[in-house]
């Protein structure tokens, strides 16, 4: 509130439209404490569906009495479920933003949001920490009293990452919004053009903009089943790698002879570069052809599908993984029972949990978090490349010379 007072005029006008609409440093102030709140509102949501302390992972857990089938039923269900208030939140603050300040409000909330990034660094990078600690504890063989302490570090870490990917997803949500609205301004602000894009008629009614929007919703689902595999086969290098040193050398088993970790890890990296490539030409790609192709009103249908299918897409893949995650920790720690017998590690109800995570782990770890790149570096590729856009599109142009549409 200070800030807004010391930085801002007394008064301002952020609405073209409507010069006579004065804004000021308090609604700057409640713009950003609104973004503020909102990301501390949906850390605690992602906390509830991913901790193994609340109903939800625990419902996972016990899904697992009955096979890894139903373990990852109760998963994705409960990563569709999780998404539900956090997309109430966001899209309460980008409602109350706007109508304070226009899209320069969404801006301030998105920086009231990203505000705490220190914290969310810290917290997202205190769950490898401890999953490495597991690690380090399980290889140099020491006591179960040990592993059972880094077991629970894990499982907060993975809670704690959960949250921070939570902020990171809410924080580009809103940063996109920010950026498209800067995109459109940019577009309608091209003094020659082929292609007039007015802000106050961008509707879904028009056929390129309803095109193209739903192309953009398509493009999370197509770009999360690209680093899905990319995960995929690389497990799939690795676990014929590992069966192979181990036909190859029955010592490892014995602990006689050490294996070649080099190899697995020269894999991993390889896989982790390789894979990435096509992912990243289409996310830098698909805006930039489009525009040039089509024209900035195609961008301007693309770039809303991209942020409302891709943000809770995001939301869903890592608190599902988180919860899998979570679950076996819930089992492995001895909570879970069924009828009277304690379900410890070893059991069927830890293969089936087992199972669950494995499947997560693609969803938290790659394909969840890598949608903020595609959500946010699409809309600021369009927003440098705008200007280019409105002087191109070949193809509608073409097309409405021949007479053939009127977009």
């Amino acid at each position: 509130f200070i800030a807004a007072y010391v930085t801002l005029p007394s008064t301002m006008s952020v609405f073209p439209d409507d010069p006579a609409y004065l804004s000021g440093p308090l609604s700057a102030a409640v713009c950003t404490i609104s973004g503020l709140w909102c990301g501390l509102l949906i850390g605690y949501i992602t906390e509830y569906y991913t901790s193994h302390s609340n109903r939800p992972v625990r419902e996972v857990a016990e899904a697992c009495e009955t096979g890894a089938a139903t373990n990852i039923i109760y998963g994705l269900a409960l990563g569709y479920m999780s998404t539900v208030v956090p997309i109430f939140l966001l899209g309460t603050t980008a409602f109350i933003s706007h109508k304070l300040m226009g899209m320069y409000g969404v801006a301030l909330a998105a920086l009231g949001m990203l505000s705490n990034l220190c914290i969310g660094l810290a917290i997202d990078a205190y769950g490898p920490i401890s999953d490495n600690a597991g690690g380090i504890a399980e290889m140099s063989e020491l006591g179960p009293e040990v592993r059972r302490r880094t077991d629970a570090l894990d499982a907060a870490g993975n809670t704690t990452a959960a949250i921070g990917k939570g902020f990171a997803i809410g924080s580009a949500a809103l940063v996109s919004l920010s950026l498209y609205g800067a995109y459109v301004t940019r577009v309608s602000d091209v003094p020659i053009t082929n292609h007039r894009l007015n802000p106050d008629k961008i509707s879904i009614t028009n056929p390129l903009i309803f095109a193209w929007l739903i192309v953009g919703a398509m493009l999370p689902y197509a770009f999360s089943a690209m680093t899905m595999k990319s995960v995929g086969k690389a497990a799939l290098q690795m676990v014929k790698e590992v069966r192979q040193q181990l036909q190859e050398n029955p010592g490892i088993i014995t602990g006689d002879t050490l294996p070649n970790y080099e190899r697995c890890v020269a894999i991993s990296t390889v896989a982790s570069l390789r894979e990435m490539f096509l992912p990243g030409a289409m996310v830098i790609l698909t805006p930039i052809l489009v525009g040039i192709v089509f024209g900035p009103k195609a961008v301007a249908g693309l770039l809303p599908g991209i942020l409302v299918s891709g943000v809770q897409m995001a939301i869903s893949s890592s608190n599902t993984g988180g919860a899998w995650d979570n679950a076996k920790k819930y089992i492995e720690a001895g909570y879970l029972q069924v009828n009277g017998v304690v379900k410890r590690k070893g059991s069927d109800e830890h293969r089936a949990a087992v199972i669950g995570d494995t499947v997560g782990d693609p969803l938290k770890d790659t394909s969840g978090p890598s949608l903020n790149i595609l959500i946010k570096l699409s809309a600021i590729l369009s927003l440098v490349f705008g200007e280019f856009f409105a002087k191109l599109g070949f193809l509608v142009c073409a097309l409405r010379e021949l007479s053939l549409i009127h977009i």
